[in-house]
C-alpha cells in the first residue's frame, strides 16, 4: 500500500504537522511501529500516538478520517458536523484540519473557539441538531497521545454498525497525501465554518445548574484539580453560581498544559493523580478532594475521614451517586439505571429499594447512550442514572456520554449536607453497605505494548476460554458468560444466549460475586475485574490475579 512507504512519508514531513525534530527524536522501535500498519478506526474512534507514519496521528491520517466521514455523509444526505477539541498537542490543528476537509465536501461545520470538555461536545451535537459530532481528545492517556471520537446525532459515540461502515470508508482511501481541503481561515471568513455560539454554552451550564440546585451553606472545604485539563474555569464558575465558594485549586495543576507537567498521572482512577491535591488538602484541612481527567468526562474523589484521605473507587462513588439520585428525585415514570457488565451488582439492590429497573450493557458509554435514546420514546420508563466502574457517570441524559461536570456540584452538594450533620461521604457509603451488603470491588490492569503485546493479550483470553475454571479459591463457578461467543453456560450444563452484541469479555459468576477478564478497547491493556462479598478483597484479588496471569 502506498501509505506504508516510509520513504514517501518522510518526503511529506514538512506539511504533516509533525516537525523534523519530533520525528528524529523517535527510536528505531518507535519508527517500526509507526509504519507497520494503518491506524485503525474502531468503535471508540481513533486513538494513538502523535507522529509521522500511517500508524500515528498527523495531518494525513486525520484528513483520511475526515474524508471517510465526508464520503459517508454525502451518501446519506447528511451535512452538519460539530467539532470540539481539548488541551492536547495538536488538538486545535487537528480540528481545523478535519473542518477543512469536511467543508471541501459540502459539510457545514460548527467548531469550538477554544478548548471544551467532552460532555459539552456531546451536548452541542444535539443542540445543533448535527448529524455527527467530533471530539479531538485522548482522554487520560499520556501526553504523546491524541484521538478522534465520533458522535452520532443522538450525542452518543457511534456504535458498532456505523463505526464499521465508517471504518470501511476510511480504509478504502489509499492515497494519504492528495486529500483535497479548503483553506480553513477562508472557510471561517465565508461562514462555511462557524464558531459555536455562546448561547449553546449557556444552555449546557443552565441544565447543570438545574440538575444540582443550590448548594447548602456549610464549612465544607474542597480542593480541586483539573489535572491540566478542560474542567476549568467551568466547574469553578458553576459552583460559585450555585452558592459554593469554599473551593481551593491546585494552581500548578489547573493550567491547561499539553505536557501534563505537574502531575504524575492524568487519570483520576489512579491514586497518584491526587498527590498534589492531597498535599494541599492536608495544608488546608480540606474535607473533599476532586480530580477530573483532561477532557472532563471522568471524575474521582478522596474524602477526609477519621483524619485520613480515603480514595473511593469507581463502584463506590457510583453507589453513592446512585443512592442519592434515586432517594432525592421524584420520577414521573419508572426510573431506569444503566450499568456496564463489569460494574458492581450493588446497584441492583439499591435500585430494587426505590422501584427502579437496572439494564446491563457492554463496557463503553455509547451503549448507555443507546439505552437513553431508546427511553426517549418509552411511555412507562425514563433514564435515571448511568455509570461504569471506570469513574464515568451520567445523571441526566441531556448529555449522552459520561459527564464529570454534572457530578462536581452534585457531589459537593451532598458532601455539604453531610458536613452539616458531622458526617462524610464515607459514612454515607458505609450506611449503604450496612443496608445492602458489603460488596467489594477491585480492578487490576496489565499492560502489554506493541505487536507482541497484542498477541500476548489474545493468548491470555484464548487460554482462559479453553480452560475456564470450575472453582476459584473455594468458590464454585455457577455460570460463565462469554460475550464473544454470546453464550451463558450454567453449572447444570444448560447454555443460554447472551442478548448483547459480541465483545471480548469473559465473566465468571459465583454465589457471592463474580470476576471478569476484558482487553481494553483503547489501550494495550488487559483488565481483571473482581467483585466479591469479602472482608479481605486485596488478598483474594492477588491470588486470583496470580492464578490467571501466572505472576
Amino acid at each position: 500500500m502506498r501509505g506504508l512507504s516510509k520513504e514517501i512519508w518522510e518526503k511529506h514531513i514538512e506539511n504533516s504537522l509533525i516537525t523534523e525534530d519530533m520525528y528524529r527524536a523517535e527510536n528505531d522501535m518507535e519508527h517500526e511501529d509507526a509504519f507497520i500498519s494503518d491506524l485503525k478506526f474502531g468503535t471508540a474512534g481513533i486513538r494513538g500516538k502523535i507522529g509521522l507514519g500511517p500508524n500515528r496521528l498527523n495531518r494525513y491520517t486525520v484528513e483520511r478520517v475526515a474524508l471517510g466521514l465526508a464520503q459517508s455523509m454525502n451518501e446519506n444526505g447528511q451535512d452538519v458536523v460539530v467539532i470540539g477539541y481539548d488541551i492536547r498537542h495538536l488538538s486545535r490543528a487537528f480540528s481545523e484540519t478535519i473542518a477543512a476537509v469536511l467543508v471541501k465536501n459540502g459539510v457545514k461545520v460548527y467548531l469550538s473557539e477554544g478548548y471544551i470538555t467532552t460532555p459539552e461536545l456531546s451536548f452541542f451535537t444535539r443542540s445543533h441538531e448535527a448529524d455527527f459530532g467530533i471530539m479531538i481528545t485522548a482522554s487520560h492517556n499520556p501526553p504523546e497521545y491524541n484521538g478522534i471520537k465520533v458522535y452520532g446525532a443522538d450525542g452518543a459515540q457511534i456504535t458498532d454498525v456505523p463505526a464499521d461502515e465508517l471504518s470501511s470508508k476510511i480504509n478504502a482511501i489509499d492515497d494519504f497525501f492528495n486529500i483535497a481541503s479548503v483553506d480553513f481561515d477562508e472557510a471561517l471568513a465565508d461562514g462555511l465554518v462557524e464558531h459555536i455560539d455562546y448561547e449553546h454554552y449557556d444552555d449546557y451550564q443552565q441544565k447543570v445548574r438545574n440538575l444540582s440546585g443550590e448548594i447548602p451553606r456549610s464549612d465544607l472545604q474542597v480542593v480541586f484539580t483539573s489535572l491540566h485539563g478542560t474542567a476549568l474555569p467551568l466547574t469553578q464558575y458553576l459552583l460559585l453560581e450555585l452558592g459554593f465558594n469554599n473551593l481551593t485549586l491546585v494552581d500548578n495543576e489547573c493550567e491547561a498544559d499539553s505536557d501534563f507537567s505537574n502531575v504524575t498521572s492524568a487519570n483520576p482512577e489512579d491514586t497518584d493523580a491526587f498527590t498534589g491535591a492531597r498535599a494541599l488538602g492536608k495544608e488546608k484541612n480540606a474535607d473533599l478532594l476532586i480530580a477530573t481527567d483532561p477532557d472532563a468526562d471522568r471524575i474521582g474523589i478522596e474524602v477526609l475521614h477519621d483524619g485520613e484521605y480515603v480514595h473511593l473507587n469507581g463502584n463506590q462513588l457510583g453507589a453513592i451517586l446512585l443512592y442519592n439520585r434515586l432517594k432525592e428525585t421524584e420520577f414521573e415514570k419508572t426510573p431506569v439505571v444503566v450499568k456496564s457488565v463489569v460494574t458492581s451488582d450493588l446497584s441492583k439492590k439499591i435500585a430494587e429499594k426505590f422501584g427502579a429497573e437496572v439494564v446491563e450493557v457492554l463496557t463503553g458509554f455509547k451503549y448507555i447512550g443507546q439505552v437513553a435514546l431508546a427511553l426517549e420514546a418509552d411511555e412507562k420508563r425514563e433514564f435515571a442514572f448511568g455509570y461504569e466502574e471506570s469513574y464515568g457517570y451520567l445523571i441526566s441524559d441531556f448529555v449522552r456520554d459520561k459527564d464529570a461536570i454534572q457530578i462536581v456540584p452534585t457531589i459537593v452538594k451532598l458532601a455539604s449536607k453531610l458536613k452539616n450533620t458531622d458526617s462524610t461521604l464515607v459514612d454515607y457509603l458505609n450506611d449503604i453497605y450496612e443496608e445492602f451488603g458489603h460488596r467489594m470491588e477491585k480492578m487490576i490492569s496489565h499492560k502489554f505494548e506493541g505487536i507482541e503485546g497484542k498477541e500476548k493479550i489474545s493468548e491470555i483470553m484464548d487460554q482462559f476460554r479453553r480452560n475456564t475454571p470450575t472453582e476459584i479459591e473455594g468458590r464454585k463457578v455457577i455460570c460463565v458468560e462469554d460475550f464473544k461467543n454470546r453464550e451463558r453456560r450454567l453449572s447444570s450444563g444448560e447454555i443460554e444466549t447472551v442478548e448483547l452484541p459480541k465483545a471480548d469479555v469473559i465473566k465468571i459468576h459465583f454465589e457471592d460475586g463474580w470476576i471478569a477478564l476484558r482487553p481494553s478497547g483503547t489501550e494495550p491493556k488487559i483488565k481483571l475485574y473482581v467483585s466479591l462479598d469479602s472482608n479481605h478483597i486485596n488478598e483474594e484479588v492477588k491470588i486470583i490475579n496470580d492464578m490467571i496471569f501466572g505472576v
